[in-house]
């Protein structure tokens, strides 16, 4: 059964302008088995950008969920599927409330593994990185997108953005799971070999396969938390972070 811990940290950058996190995170266990897990990153320069990434993981969330009920297994599709209603979504809030869709802009990472298979999903940066039971380490499904100018990404609410998105679809081998906003890319890429630095994930995951218990393992998220608010962070970033770690392995599989 899957366990995982999830937390996300406000960066010095916004804590300096008394701005909120603009990261969001969700990340669930289900009854049959199935984990479903979304990251949002909301632009830096988006001003309702905290509030499009909310309803970004909640929509995605809610229709993973809704499709495995229905017992679907076409997950590029559904995932695909999530990231168009997750537009729809903001664009009606952002007809509510008289703004431009712009100012909800966000990233996405979604992920979600049923017993029989798995999907993937990212429009912009940040990174999933995954582990199967025949690795040693781990591996990026999506290299993190860039933008045409240094620093810049792609969201979801861009014109086009339904067209830019990635998917993946995978088998049932997938033991571990990462998903994080780009903040926390310096610490978890070689970007001269485009590889995962493994000792970072190594280390994150230990105390995770060492515990007991299923679902959320609330003494870790918090845990988390610390790290993510800690200066070993803050030295390497000044942006909002978050991180979700998922793993099925036991004390025996470790290694």
């Amino acid at each position: 059964m899957w366990r995982f811990a999830a937390a996300r940290a406000i960066g010095t950058s916004h804590l300096k302008a008394n701005l909120p996190c603009q990261d969001w995170q969700v990340c669930e266990v289900l009854e049959n088995g199935s984990l479903v897990a979304a990251v949002a990153d909301g632009a830096g320069s988006a001003a309702l950008a905290e509030r499009g990434a909310e309803i970004v993981v909640a929509t995605v969330i809610g229709h993973l969920k809704h499709s495995l009920g229905k017992r679907r297994e076409d997950f590029s599709v559904v995932l695909r599927e999530a990231a168009a209603l997750a537009r729809d979504a903001i664009s009606a809030e952002a007809d509510r409330e008289g703004t431009d869709l712009r100012s909800y802009a966000s990233t996405l990472l979604a992920v979600v593994l049923s017993p029989k298979s798995g999907g993937a999903l990212q429009i912009g940066d940040g990174v999933i990185v995954i582990r199967d039971g025949g690795g040693d380490g781990g591996t990026w499904i999506f290299w993190p997108q860039r933008g045409e100018y240094a620093n810049t990404t792609f969201f979801l609410t861009d014109d086009g953005a339904l067209d830019r998105m990635e998917t993946e679809v995978f088998s049932t081998d997938i033991t571990d799971v990462a998903l994080m906003s780009d903040g926390l890319e310096p610490l978890a890429l070689h970007y001269a070999s485009k590889t995962v630095h493994d000792p970072f994930f190594k280390g994150m995951f230990q105390g995770l396969v060492k515990a007991d218990g299923c679902a959320e393992i609330s003494a870790l998220s918090d845990s988390l938390e610390q790290f993510l608010s800690s200066e070993r962070v803050g030295s390497r970033t000044d942006d909002d972070v978050s991180l979700i770690l998922a793993t099925r392995r036991n004390n025996e599989q470790s290694q």
